[in-house]
């Protein structure tokens, strides 16, 4: 099932159209509470971590240095559904004394991408972006890794749940737990 957004996801799973997905972690509560979806597993990087962080970076040259100079500035959030690029934020930046929205304009860039890229032409004067993007970015050679400077960063997130459709049989939740647990993912394009 080709789904456009994690919204329409949701909507296919609600509706008994999609019965195995990966959810991000920001709509995955979402998945959970409108669609009956089961997480049943994450992957695991070969260091066996499990996680990104919200990196909150700005241009090298740009005069921002900690949360607090984000005041007044112009600051690309990715979507609302978005863990790092805007739900994360909101909570962690206002408990530490900024508050987005209020304290600087917040500009929906649409995708992580957008907002790495808009930093980096200096778009955007700073944006909140899943660090697992920022590092699969600069490995594809769009930007040099000195260009941008990390002001904050969070602990590590969960990643996208892979999960199942509340209604099915148990014993067909079982094996398609299995086949992600038993299946030789460093084999395949996912590594």
């Amino acid at each position: 099932f080709p789904a456009e957004s994690y919204a329409a996801q949701v909507e296919a799973m609600r509706s008994g159209r999609l019965h195995i997905a990966g959810v991000a972690s920001g709509p995955t509560a979402f998945a959970v509470n409108l669609a009956g979806f089961v997480p049943v597993v994450a992957m695991q990087r070969a260091d066996n971590s499990v996680g990104y962080t919200l990196q909150l970076i700005t241009h090298r040259d740009s005069s921002i240095k900690r949360l607090a100079d984000l005041k007044g500035k112009r600051v690309a959030h990715v979507a609302p559904s978005s863990n790092s690029g805007d739900l994360a934020p909101r909570a962690l930046f206002k408990a530490l004394g900024v508050d987005p929205g209020k304290d600087y304009e917040v500009l929906y860039s649409g995708k992580h991408d957008n907002s790495i890229m808009g930093v980096v032409n200096r778009d955007y004067d700073a944006a909140p972006v899943a660090s697992t993007v920022v590092e699969r970015m600069q490995a594809r050679g769009m930007f040099k890794a000195d260009t941008l400077r990390i002001i904050y960063e969070s602990a590590p997130f969960p990643r996208t749940a892979f999960g199942v459709a509340h209604n099915l049989a148990p014993e067909l939740r079982a094996k398609i737990k299995e086949a992600f647990l038993s299946f030789d993912f460093r084999k395949s394009k996912l590594a």
